[in-house]
């Protein structure tokens, strides 16, 4: 089986097992289709920055400390910043778990009532890394359970479904990655159950002196018939370092 074959069957599959679990039919048209049933609006392009300290403590477990600053309407405005704790844990060789909680101050700047939300999300990963051949596939399930501090509402929980192909440019000390990630929204008392988001990506990053890396990715992201669809365009910048305890 050639690589593109490999990686095709298994996004037909993922999609397939996230479908089977939700109440919206998709396909490609209410993916790839330019006038979905409620006309999506464009809000200008936003921005994503990103600074993270990575401690490897053991062989297999380490912990991330991230800060995040968002802004939106072709980057005049704040639209939310937040910490970000990681666990992750490796099972075996490339196959991890990870548990994540992000602390968000979120600008609201729509109704009657703006200013900013304080918000928890935590999330849960199942990651699997597969060599084959110059380049890697990449795999990742996750689930997502989000709330606003303070207000006893009905969270936001998603199932996520991410895969990707990453290749290394040896001479530049550059990867390449390509990643397409798909949505499926559930207990939500509204139109937006089932598959109403998808993202693709591609990435660039690259090692600077020690322990450090700087990235940067363009990202595409659509919601798929939602009751208020919006189409979004995202330019990032990721900064990270690593201290590694077990050398």
């Amino acid at each position: 089986m050639t690589l593109k074959n490999f990686q095709l069957v298994f996004m037909i599959f993922a999609f397939q097992f996230v479908t089977a679990n939700s109440e919206f039919e998709l396909t490609p048209s209410s993916i790839f289709e330019d006038a979905p049933l409620t006309p999506s609006t464009y809000e200008g392009l936003e921005g994503w920055g990103i600074a993270e300290v990575s401690l490897k403590i053991t062989k297999k477990f380490s912990v991330d400390l991230a800060q995040h600053v968002r802004q939106k309407y072709d980057l005049a405005l704040l639209d939310k910043y937040f910490t970000q704790v990681g666990f992750n844990y490796e099972l075996f060789k490339d196959f991890k778990v990870a548990v994540k909680g992000r602390f968000i101050s979120d600008n609201d700047t729509q109704g009657n009532v703006q200013g900013i939300d304080s918000k928890f999300r935590y999330q849960t990963d199942i990651s699997y890394k597969h060599d084959v051949g110059i380049v890697d596939l990449t795999y990742r399930l996750s689930y997502q359970n989000s709330n606003e501090l303070g207000i006893s509402d009905i969270p936001n929980q998603f199932a996520r479904f991410r895969t990707g192909v990453n290749y290394k440019i040896k001479t530049i000390k550059t990867v390449v990655k390509v990643e397409g990630e798909l949505f499926n929204q559930f207990q939500k008392d509204n139109q937006d159950n089932g598959n109403n988001l998808y993202r693709l990506t591609m990435k660039l990053s690259r090692k600077i002196k020690k322990n450090n890396e700087i990235g940067v990715f363009y990202r595409i992201q659509k919601d798929i018939d939602r009751i208020e669809p919006v189409d979004r365009k995202i330019i990032g910048l990721k900064y990270s370092h690593k201290f590694d305890l077990t050398k």
